[in-house]
Protein backbone atom coordinates (compact mmCIF):
# COMPACT_ATOMS: atom_id res chain seq x y z
CA UNK A 1 0.00 0.00 0.00
CA UNK A 2 2.69 2.71 0.88
CA UNK A 3 4.37 1.50 -2.56
CA UNK A 4 1.05 2.85 -4.49
CA UNK A 5 0.40 5.97 -1.92
CA UNK A 6 4.34 6.73 -2.92
CA UNK A 7 3.61 6.64 -6.47
CA UNK A 8 0.57 8.65 -6.15
CA UNK A 9 2.31 11.61 -4.44
CA UNK A 10 5.55 11.31 -6.79
CA UNK A 11 3.07 11.14 -9.66
CA UNK A 12 0.60 14.32 -8.31
CA UNK A 13 3.73 16.59 -7.20
CA UNK A 14 5.97 15.58 -11.40
CA UNK A 15 2.29 16.29 -12.64
CA UNK A 16 2.16 19.70 -11.04
CA UNK A 17 5.63 20.66 -12.74
CA UNK A 18 5.25 19.51 -15.93
CA UNK A 19 1.87 21.13 -16.07
CA UNK A 20 3.09 24.51 -16.47
CA UNK A 21 4.71 24.24 -19.35
CA UNK A 22 2.80 20.66 -20.89
CA UNK A 23 -0.88 20.15 -19.47
CA UNK A 24 -1.36 17.06 -22.06
CA UNK A 25 1.79 15.38 -20.37
CA UNK A 26 0.73 16.05 -17.22
CA UNK A 27 -2.27 14.69 -17.78
CA UNK A 28 -1.43 11.30 -19.61
CA UNK A 29 1.20 11.02 -16.70
CA UNK A 30 -1.90 10.67 -14.16
CA UNK A 31 -3.67 8.19 -16.13
CA UNK A 32 -0.76 6.28 -15.93
CA UNK A 33 0.25 6.43 -12.22
CA UNK A 34 -3.85 5.83 -11.83
CA UNK A 35 -3.34 2.79 -14.16
CA UNK A 36 -0.20 1.35 -12.31
CA UNK A 37 -1.90 1.74 -9.16
CA UNK A 38 -5.13 0.08 -10.02
CA UNK A 39 -2.98 -2.79 -11.46
CA UNK A 40 -1.37 -3.16 -8.32
CA UNK A 41 -4.45 -2.76 -6.44
CA UNK A 42 -6.00 -5.72 -8.07
CA UNK A 43 -2.87 -8.13 -8.10
CA UNK A 44 -3.47 -7.71 -4.40
CA UNK A 45 -6.72 -9.29 -4.43
CA UNK A 46 -5.99 -12.40 -5.37
CA UNK A 47 -5.26 -12.94 -1.32
CA UNK A 48 -8.44 -11.25 -1.03
CA UNK A 49 -10.27 -13.68 -3.33
CA UNK A 50 -9.01 -16.64 -1.23
CA UNK A 51 -10.16 -15.42 2.21
CA UNK A 52 -13.27 -14.43 1.09
CA UNK A 53 -13.90 -18.21 -0.40
CA UNK A 54 -12.91 -19.83 2.73
CA UNK A 55 -15.44 -17.38 4.85
CA UNK A 56 -18.29 -18.27 2.47
CA UNK A 57 -17.86 -21.85 2.60
CA UNK A 58 -17.37 -21.77 6.23
CA UNK A 59 -21.12 -19.94 6.58
CA UNK A 60 -22.28 -21.76 3.52
CA UNK A 61 -23.34 -19.01 1.43
CA UNK A 62 -24.39 -19.95 -1.72
CA UNK A 63 -22.33 -17.54 -4.89
CA UNK A 64 -25.48 -16.25 -6.10
CA UNK A 65 -25.61 -14.34 -2.73
CA UNK A 66 -22.51 -13.38 -3.10
CA UNK A 67 -21.04 -13.06 -6.48
CA UNK A 68 -23.76 -10.06 -6.73
CA UNK A 69 -22.19 -7.94 -4.15
CA UNK A 70 -18.41 -8.33 -5.11
CA UNK A 71 -19.60 -7.67 -8.82
CA UNK A 72 -21.05 -4.58 -7.52
CA UNK A 73 -18.17 -3.49 -5.43
CA UNK A 74 -15.93 -3.86 -8.54
CA UNK A 75 -18.06 -2.12 -10.58
CA UNK A 76 -18.07 1.18 -8.36
CA UNK A 77 -14.60 1.10 -7.46
CA UNK A 78 -13.86 1.08 -11.48
CA UNK A 79 -16.85 3.99 -12.25
CA UNK A 80 -15.67 6.09 -9.31
CA UNK A 81 -11.68 5.95 -10.38
CA UNK A 82 -13.09 6.56 -13.96
CA UNK A 83 -15.62 9.37 -13.10
CA UNK A 84 -12.14 10.57 -11.51
CA UNK A 85 -10.01 10.50 -14.42
CA UNK A 86 -12.72 12.56 -16.54
CA UNK A 87 -12.99 15.05 -14.03
CA UNK A 88 -9.31 15.59 -13.98
CA UNK A 89 -9.29 16.00 -17.62
CA UNK A 90 -11.45 18.62 -17.03
CA UNK A 91 -14.84 16.83 -18.64
CA UNK A 92 -17.18 16.99 -15.75
CA UNK A 93 -20.24 15.65 -17.93
CA UNK A 94 -18.27 12.99 -18.96
CA UNK A 95 -17.40 12.60 -15.25
CA UNK A 96 -21.81 12.28 -14.59
CA UNK A 97 -22.13 10.08 -17.85
CA UNK A 98 -19.62 7.54 -16.08
CA UNK A 99 -21.06 7.60 -12.83
CA UNK A 100 -24.44 7.37 -14.15
CA UNK A 101 -23.38 4.10 -16.00
CA UNK A 102 -21.75 2.40 -13.15
CA UNK A 103 -24.84 3.09 -10.71
CA UNK A 104 -26.94 1.22 -13.84
CA UNK A 105 -24.14 -1.18 -13.81
CA UNK A 106 -24.27 -2.26 -10.23
CA UNK A 107 -28.11 -2.19 -10.27
CA UNK A 108 -28.24 -4.68 -13.14
CA UNK A 109 -25.55 -6.94 -11.46
CA UNK A 110 -27.62 -6.53 -7.67
CA UNK A 111 -30.70 -7.68 -9.33
CA UNK A 112 -30.13 -11.29 -8.67
CA UNK A 113 -29.87 -10.91 -5.57
CA UNK A 114 -32.69 -8.44 -5.14
CA UNK A 115 -34.74 -11.70 -6.73
CA UNK A 116 -33.44 -14.05 -3.95
CA UNK A 117 -34.14 -11.47 -1.59
CA UNK A 118 -37.89 -11.05 -2.66
CA UNK A 119 -37.94 -15.06 -3.11
CA UNK A 120 -36.85 -15.49 0.69
CA UNK A 121 -39.73 -12.78 2.05
CA UNK A 122 -42.76 -14.70 -0.33
CA UNK A 123 -41.00 -18.37 1.54
CA UNK A 124 -42.00 -17.12 4.71
CA UNK A 125 -45.01 -15.10 4.00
Amino acid sequence: MWKCAALGVSASLLGLMVRREREEQASLLGLAAAVMIFAAAVGSLGETEAVLRRAMERAALRPALTLPVLKSLGVALLGRISAQLCRDAGQAAAAAAVELASTCAVLCVSLPLLQSLIELVFAFA
